[in-house]
């Protein structure tokens, strides 16, 4: 009697335990590609020189979600491709940033040094 009614008990629990572990859709590989290719954008954008810590996440996390995926915890695959894309965009935007800041600072100088050009030719044009 125990036997037939542990064995539906059993199953019941086993049912639930896998239903856990495999939450949700799995995650596509053109999931993956997509979250691969924000990586490669960011690091087309300077984000080895520019935003390392945040790339760094970015694989980590990448890496995190293909073992979720791999032991089919959909959810957490998802949570974590989720989290790829955003340390991934946080690395091109931060990356982008100090572009420019760096390209800013270049056009200011340049703008200064003609600064300094046109101010000795004007002296030279006022002298007789």
């Amino acid at each position: 009697m125990k036997t037939t009614i542990g064995l539906p008990l059993i199953l019941a629990i086993s049912s639930i335990a896998i239903g856990c572990a495999s939450s949700g859709t799995p995650v596509t590989p053109a999931q993956l590609a997509e979250t691969e290719a924000t990586i490669r954008s960011a690091e087309s954008a300077g984000a080895f020189k520019r935003a390392p810590d945040l790339l760094q996440k970015a694989r980590q996390t990448l890496g995190a979600a293909q073992q979720a995926s791999g032991k089919s915890d959909h959810t957490v695959a998802r949570e974590r491709l989720l989290e790829t894309t955003t340390y991934a965009e946080a690395a091109r935007a931060q990356a982008e940033a100090e572009q420019k800041k760096s390209e800013a600072a270049m056009v200011r100088q340049q703008a200064d040094e003609l600064e300094v050009q046109a101010k000795a030719l004007q002296k030279q044009l006022q002298v007789p």
